[in-house]
């Protein structure tokens, strides 16, 4: 089953999260998230955001084996689009980071992504430490499921062991004619069985998720999506095919990515245990194409009143603190920046 693209390329997302055995009865898990533009710039607000690393942003913490409930939690954000600065109002990305600290005592499971959202959602929070943080407990909720939930890893392996990870890859290439882009996107899962009396690990599972969507960068409208998954486990690791998935998400073809898909996605799989790397996959596809558009772009140009350029994306309110309604950046952004003077 080919699932190759080709075309220039424009923009990477990586997010990989890892869960270990942890010391004292509890397990713990590191999720980091890398976004690499590959090409053009963007005016952000007077801030020209060029080709590079534009967001890396980890998470780390511990949760109790048998409960599942959050111990302990920290964030980083080393890279991010909104530095402090006279636009932004002395706001940057970093500021609502504390909030995280209230879904300490929470129980990963059904209700932890409400409690995300409550706390950490919107205006609120950081998209992008909420995309890590929905595909952690996506992870963590899949280990509970299976077998007699998170009790059975109570100090089964020795403290910094694997248990599982989960890694998620999205590419953006734009196509001839310049009109539209693939976005593939793979979701690997691997499941360890422990170690052996050497210390080698052992492999439980690896599963794999793929899927390409072409978008069309006016109105982000989806041209068409296919997707395929492979289940190995290790007692029938060669036997293992391809099976198709793409007559369970073939009508969303013709929708925008800009809105309504992601709630359609969660109404029909969010539900779903064997949808799990499905689900991440569709979800993956409105963020990671936020970044695709400004790597693929040689329009910017000097505004007719010098010293500003033309052509920033963010025209209007956002899904995160920096770009919430009414903030600084928002009132730079819809009253003007003031030209600069040319270096």
């Amino acid at each position: 089953m080919d699932f190759t693209v080709s075309g220039e390329p424009a923009h990477t997302r990586c997010l990989d999260v890892v869960v270990r055995q942890g010391a004292s009865g509890t397990l713990a898990f590191r999720g980091d998230l890398l976004d690499l533009r590959k090409g053009g710039f963007m005016d952000l607000a007077g801030h020209l955001a060029t080709s590079g690393i534009i967001h890396r942003m980890a998470l780390w913490g511990d949760f109790d084996a048998g409960s599942g409930v959050l111990q302990h939690l920290d964030a980083e954000q080393t890279h991010v689009a909104h530095e402090s600065n006279d636009a932004t109002g002395g706001e940057c990305c970093r500021d609502p980071i504390g909030r995280l600290s209230g879904l300490v005592g929470t129980a990963f499971g059904g209700g932890f992504l409400s409690g995300l959202k409550e706390r950490f959602g919107g205006p609120l929070g950081c998209t992008h430490i909420n995309t890590l943080f929905q595909e952690a407990s996506a992870l963590i909720a899949g280990l509970e499921q299976q077998g007699d939930g998170w009790g059975r890893y109570e100090g089964a392996r020795g403290a910094g062991d694997r248990i599982a990870s989960r890694s998620v890859f999205l590419d953006g290439v734009g196509l001839a004619g310049g009109e539209a882009v693939d976005l593939s996107v793979r979701v690997s899962d691997l499941t360890l069985a422990g170690v052996d009396a050497a210390g080698n690990e052992q492999l439980g599972s690896h599963d794999e998720l793929r899927l390409i969507a072409t978008v069309e960068l006016a109105g982000w409208r989806l041209r068409a999506i296919r997707a395929a998954e492979r289940i190995r486990p290790a007692v029938a690791f060669d036997d293992a095919e391809w099976v198709s998935r793409t007559a369970e998400i073939e009508d969303f073809a013709e929708m925008s990515l800009a809105g309504g898909m992601a709630r359609k996605c969660l109404e029909r799989f969010g539900g779903d245990p064997e949808s799990t790397r499905l689900l991440s996959a569709l979800l993956s596809l409105s963020p990671g194409m936020t970044q695709v558009p400004a790597s693929l772009t040689d329009s910017i140009a000097r505004s007719e009143g010098g010293g500003g350029y033309e052509g920033s994306q963010l025209a209007g309110p956002g899904p995160c603190y920096m770009l919430r309604a009414g903030g600084p950046l928002m009132q730079s952004l819809q009253g003007g920046m003031a030209s600069k003077p040319d270096a």
